[in-house]
């Protein structure tokens, strides 16, 4: 009888050993992504999906989301992500800590969406150099996502919109060198002005517009203040996910950090469609507001590109590297 129970009980030993052998060495990790957009917006939407699938994979992910910078600005969440204390960042990535990701705020990086999706993809200069700035701070690139075209909004209509000829307006522009530099080549005298101070100095004509806004953004925040919208595509509203590599090397088993890849790349990769539509959306929405939307004809917009290449990347050299830019430049040329 001894014997037949200290068989069952080394049976029943050698079955918990392997039990737990099977379970994942990092089951129910938890993770925390940090967002800056408002919770009703598409960006905070698709984090909430990402969450769903990374929990629903069944690899011992928990996520916890905090979008609309409940964790602090995109400056704070990148220091934050270096230090470990945050996994996982989606927002705009501010060049304070490396000069070369300024790179993401070339005008006229791209004037198409094919050309977005391009630049976006793994390969491409861009997304390249973008992946070896970011793992030199100790981040990880997990995907690049497009949010909408920026153009020029304004309270009265802008002479000479299809040529970069003087436009006998003054508009808002931010305080970025390379943003007054692409503005006043495009035919704008411009004055720097913060974003919350932009929609009072429009309506009280302190200036004429504005540059620095996407369709939607114009339509939520300025579409009171403004008669005229040119969709310039001068910049792009340019957001990244990347993540930690602390907590990528320290939290997470190899199945998981696939798994985080893939979800977050096939994510950002929808990007570019939604926001081809968004733009498309919203310029309607504003015409239906009484905002008289200017179309720029396709080979205007490009000749207004090319000028504004060779006037304000040279300046841009300096900080970004001239020989990346010649690559950038000649990858543009094949597109």
């Amino acid at each position: 009888m001894k014997k037949l129970i200290k068989a069952i009980s080394l049976a029943a030993g050698v079955t918990a050993t392997s039990l737990a052998a099977s379970v994942p060495a990092y089951a129910d990790t938890t993770i925390r992504i940090a967002g800056t957009h408002a919770p009703d917006q598409y960006a905070s939407q698709v984090l909430d999906k990402i969450k769903d699938r990374l929990e629903q994979a069944d690899v011992g992910l928990k996520v916890k989301v905090f979008p609309a910078s409940q964790l602090g600005s995109g400056e704070q969440l990148l220091g934050d992500a270096i230090r470990g204390s945050i996994d996982i960042v989606h927002a705009y990535v501010y060049s304070h800590k490396d000069p070369v990701l300024e790179l993401s705020s070339l005008p006229y990086l791209f004037t198409s969406y094919d050309q977005m999706a391009k630049a976006y993809k793994p390969g491409s200069v861009y997304f390249d150099t973008m992946e070896h700035r970011l793992d030199r701070m100790g981040l990880k690139l997990l995907g690049i996502t497009g949010e909408g075209f920026i153009g020029v909004m304004a309270s009265k209509k802008p002479e000479n919109i299809n040529t970069t000829e003087k436009k006998g307006m003054n508009i808002r522009v931010w305080s970025s060198p390379a943003a007054q530099s692409a503005t006043q080549t495009m035919g704008y005298n411009t004055t720097t002005i913060d974003w919350g101070d932009a929609f009072a100095a429009i309506q009280q004509r302190v200036v004429d517009g504005m540059i620095g806004a996407t369709p939607e953004a114009t339509y939520a925040t300025f579409k009171e203040a403004i008669k005229y919208y040119v969709p310039y595509n001068a910049f792009v509203e340019s957001t990244s996910y990347y993540a930690s590599e602390k907590s990528w090397n320290k939290k997470l088993n190899q199945e998981q950090r696939d798994l985080i890849k893939k979800v977050f790349a096939e994510e950002a990769a929808k990007f570019v469609d939604w926001s081809r539509q968004n733009d498309a959306k919203y310029l309607a929405e504003l015409e239906k507001f009484g905002v008289e939307v200017l179309p720029v004809a396709e080979g205007d917009l490009n000749n207004i590109a090319e000028e504004v290449r060779d006037t304000t990347w040279p300046l841009m050299e300096e900080r970004i590297g001239k020989d990346l830019m010649a690559k950038v430049r000649a990858e543009l040329s094949q597109n």
